[in-house]
């Protein structure tokens, strides 16, 4: 995809966000809500490739570093590997399969968490314990769930029209 429409991209991003906060605050499990933006990020990387990927992945990283409360960079620099990694598989995974979708989501979530893991663990320099985890699995779940309809989603309206 050659003329890819930007406006589109951050504006989709950015009510992504919104959603992420405002509508997930209420329909919070376990305490978690999904990475809406992370499967945004990985969507990216799958059917548009490294650059798109990780271009993605810098407008999400900087738009939940913005209103996150740990150190600035830390979502930028996850997200922006994220979709290095989504547009590095791209013809090495069938990224139509819903199974493929959930299962790198959820390992997505993982990379994040873990990124997270080793923030905190350096700043408070003591165990976090395995509730941390348990958690990064909820979590996980939680986005893995969605990543196959929201992958369905933006194919609609990411796909260029046939003329």
């Amino acid at each position: 995809m050659k003329n890819i429409n930007r406006i589109k991209i951050y504006a989709t991003l950015f009510m992504l966000l919104v959603i992420e906060i405002a509508v997930f605050k209420n329909l919070a499990i376990f305490g978690t809500r999904p990475e809406l933006l992370l499967i945004f990020t990985v969507f990216f990387g799958f059917h548009f490739g490294i650059a798109r990927g990780m271009e993605a992945g810098l407008v999400s990283g900087i738009l939940k570093d913005v209103f996150s409360i740990t150190g600035f960079g830390i979502n930028i620099f996850s997200f922006i590997a994220i979709g290095f990694l989504a547009g590095f598989l791209k013809n090495k995974l069938i990224k139509e399969n819903f199974i493929t979708q959930f299962t790198f989501s959820m390992l997505s979530v993982l990379i994040l968490s873990s990124v997270y893991f080793l923030y905190l663990a350096e700043i408070v320099k003591n165990d976090i314990g395995t509730g941390f985890w348990k958690v990064v699995l909820y979590k996980g779940l939680y986005t893995a769930i969605f990543a196959p309809f929201l992958f369905f989603i933006f194919t609609l309206v990411f796909s260029p029209k046939e003329t």
